[in-house]
């Protein structure tokens, strides 16, 4: 039987717009003892930061995101460009953004910057490209 991380890893390859989180912030949604959901919440100065939000395909379109999105308590950020997540953030309260904070902003640009040298370093130069090619199509959302 396939263990978490390693179905993770699995999505992960899948889905060059995500990239790993620390095991500590994962949390996993299970049918039969299986995962079938990822995500994780990080503090990110004052406000949560939801991250590596992934759904199994088998599984899409059964309403996980609204699951997974309960679970977001206090004001709380999300960027993506995947339509069908903003779709629900949309309908569970999240709003279009461009500031967080400064704080907030601050401790999320290091992290970016930590995700960038961290992608470099594992020679995972298709996903580090494919985030480049893509950084302006990323949205920011945000529930407070």
């Amino acid at each position: 039987m396939m263990g978490d991380r390693e179905w993770l890893a699995k999505q992960l390859a899948r889905e060059l717009d995500l990239i790993s989180c620390r095991e500590k912030n994962s949390r996993y949604i299970y049918r039969d003892k299986k995962p079938i959901a990822h995500y994780s919440i990080v503090g990110r100065g004052g406000i949560k930061e939801l991250t590596t939000v992934v759904v199994d395909p088998e599984f899409r379109g059964q309403g996980l995101s609204y699951e997974i999105l309960e679970q977001c308590q206090g004001p709380t950020c999300v960027f993506t460009k995947n339509l069908a997540l903003i779709s629900s953030l949309e309908k569970t309260g999240f709003k279009s953004a461009w500031w967080p904070g400064f704080i907030p902003f601050t401790v999320m640009m290091f992290d970016r910057i930590w995700r960038v040298v961290k992608m470099v370093l594992t020679l995972d130069f298709k996903r580090c490209l494919h985030q480049s090619r893509h950084l302006f199509s990323y949205r920011m959302f945000i529930r407070k």
